[in-house]
């Protein structure tokens, strides 16, 4: 993982007691938002749009059970370390825990798709449904580097796309030491024939600040949403698909907003969704999100063309 100056080794153990419940222990998304389910890489472009990389929280080390608990309803539940383990050393954690749930339920067929996925590769014959609701908690720290004396904590940025914790990020001369993240989000989905429509919505609270000066505020609160639309003029060949991402900054705090609208498509030569070509045009508008893996950079206010082919084994 050049990106992330990391060479990294996905480790997980449980046990599988029934449908009903499962738990195990290991590395593991927090379950704030639906892209932290295992759905990846079964989306619509190679990375998430816009709003959900914006708000969703990352992965973690801790232990988590899930299973489905009447025919169609599925929990997933978490208990991890931090946020984010991105390039941080088991020397920096606190005593601190991060907690995390998801609910989600199909009720119409019982299932959505493999992983899942977005996009309905499979041509549901009948219609699809799902709706979720997810929520993470996270008392967040800045991991200072004794070295550069920088955070090392890059997961939280605010609204104009400044880590919060850098110094100066919410007034000059001030640095953040901790802070709680909250998430909470509801989504809802669709798939029928090739059509595939998905919604997601999202509230963010960044509260409890610790600083080494006085802040302007006390409390945060981001909401936004995304809308994805896709279809099969070919089926199992060729899809299209449009998206928009609108982020609202919290006035009181200082902060505006942000969007994007995009169009893609992808091609899938080998009969699969495992491989698949796929090119992509955004039109950005003042981006809060700076992705290692993504196609955004903090501050971004233009078009962006991405190509990707992608082969999941």
């Amino acid at each position: 993982m050049l990106d992330t100056n990391q060479n990294a080794i996905f480790g997980n153990l449980g046990y599988q007691f029934s449908r009903k419940f499962s738990i195990y222990a290991g590395l593991n998304g927090n379950p704030g938002t639906r892209s932290l389910q295992g759905s990846h890489p079964f989306w619509l472009g190679h990375d998430r749009v816009m709003a959900d990389e914006f708000f969703r929280p990352f992965f973690n080390s801790g232990v988590w059970a899930q299973g489905e608990a009447v025919p169609g309803l599925w929990y997933n539940a978490m208990l991890g370390n931090t946020n984010s383990n991105l390039d941080v050393k088991s020397s920096q954690l606190d005593r601190t825990f991060t907690t995390g749930a998801s609910m989600w339920w199909m009720p119409t067929t019982k299932e959505f798709g493999p992983k899942g996925a977005y996009g309905d590769y499979e041509m549901h014959e009948k219609l699809a449904t799902r709706f979720g609701v997810s929520t993470t908690r996270s008392p967040e720290q800045r991991f200072t580097s004794a070295t550069s004396g920088g955070p090392e904590n890059s997961t939280l940025r605010l609204a104009d796309s400044v880590n919060v914790f850098d110094t100066g990020s919410l007034v000059p001369g001030v640095t953040v030491d901790t802070v709680d993240y909250r998430i909470l989000s509801f989504d809802a989905g669709v798939k029928y024939k090739g059509f595939f429509l998905q919604t997601e919505i999202y509230n963010r609270w960044l509260d409890h600040f610790k600083a080494d000066g006085v802040l302007p505020v006390t409390s945060i609160h981001d909401t936004g949403f995304y809308v994805q639309g896709a279809f099969f003029p070919v089926p199992k060949k060729l899809e299209l698909y449009a998206a928009t991402s609108q982020i609202l900054g919290d006035k009181s705090a200082g902060f505006s907003n942000s969007s994007e609208y995009l169009i893609g498509g992808n091609y899938y030569p080998f009969n699969s969704r495992n491989q698949r070509l796929n090119v992509q045009v955004i039109d950005v508008n003042h981006s809060p999100v700076s992705s290692a893996f993504g196609y955004y950079v903090g501050g971004l206010n233009g078009t962006v063309f991405s190509t990707a082919f992608s082969v999941f084994f």
